[in-house]
């Protein structure tokens, strides 16, 4: 009969350390499998009441840009009627109505090119 006591030759401390080193790296892992976007701004209302994320993640496949409203807490998307497949948010500038009902975008990319893109407050209802 064999007693339940025997030493593994493995002390605690090793294991311990082996056991988080190996969560770290599960974790770095998941960090870095998703790319960070080619392009982020954040557009502050100058009341400080609201706030849109602009942002896009341009591959080989085209460009995914989007526009999300935050109002206290409460994110929704608002619809981006803009293609192609490189960035075009560069520099980006934004010029609100005097009622925060809106933003005037205007955006120049890398290459030189520039565009303005008006985004209604009213039309961010997009919820996934």
């Amino acid at each position: 009969m064999m007693p339940d006591n025997l030493e593994t030759g493995i002390p605690v401390w090793a294991f311990a350390a082996g056991a988080v080193a190996v969560i770290a790296a599960a974790f770095a892992a998941v960090w870095f499998m998703f790319p960070a976007p080619d392009t982020r701004h954040d557009l502050v209302a100058p009341s400080g009441s609201a706030r849109i994320e602009l942002g896009e993640l341009c591959g080989d496949g085209g460009c995914n840009r989007v526009a999300i409203l935050d109002v206290g807490g409460v994110r929704t998307g608002c619809p981006l009627a803009l293609s192609g497949n490189r960035p075009l948010f560069g520099d980006v500038t934004a010029q609100w109505s005097a009622d925060e009902a809106s933003v005037v975008v205007a955006y120049a990319a890398v290459d030189g090119s520039t565009g303005t893109l008006t985004i209604a407050r009213a039309d961010c209802t997009l919820t996934q």
